[in-house]
């Protein structure tokens, strides 16, 4: 058994719109209410990726901004398969797992109808899933409450907590609170 401080593990915060893709062990932490990350992991070659995406689809942006593509759900799993693909891996060979798409929030315009964001993206991953061909092995979305994920990259774990209004406004969001 090797302790972490023989081994450094890197840990690191992702934000909204961010990937993190590494072959080299790390703890990537992230919260979500609606938005989704999505974690893959190659066992026999240790690379990882995981996104935080806010939003289901790029080709609902206007601008097409190449920097927004890790906004959306669709985009940000077609980069990211795109990068084991480019490697010859099969997606078969990928542990896939996805956590968010809480509801949120509510469209007081709309009489209390739920926008359901969270929903959408969730929609909008499991129908790339299905046409890839791509399994999840775990999961761990919807309901209505945001949840904290920890990825350790070495392993392809996830650990997922549902956290509370009062811990999600002690967050830090990169420098923002």
């Amino acid at each position: 058994m090797t302790c972490l401080a023989e081994r450094r593990i890197k840990a690191c915060y992702l934000k909204p719109g961010e990937v993190h893709l590494t072959i080299d062990p790390s703890l990537v932490t992230t919260v979500l209410g609606s938005c989704l990350s999505i974690t893959m992991h190659h066992r026999a070659t240790g690379m990882s990726v995981i996104c935080h995406a806010a939003m289901p689809s790029i080709a609902q942006d206007r601008n097409g901004k190449k920097e927004a593509v890790f906004q959306y759900v669709d985009s940000s799993l077609q980069w990211m398969i795109e990068q084991y693909t480019g490697k010859g891996i099969r997606l078969r060979d990928i542990e896939v797992k996805m956590f968010g798409g809480s509801a949120m929030f509510q469209d007081t315009r709309s009489l209390g109808k739920n926008m359901n964001v969270g929903k959408k993206n969730v929609d909008v991953a499991l129908a790339f899933f299905k046409k890839h061909r791509i399994r999840l092995k775990a999961w761990n979305v919807g309901g209505n409450r945001g949840r904290k994920i920890i990825f350790n990259t070495r392993t392809g774990e996830v650990l997922a907590k549902f956290i509370t209004g009062a811990e999600a406004s002690q967050i830090d969001f990169g420098g923002r609170r």
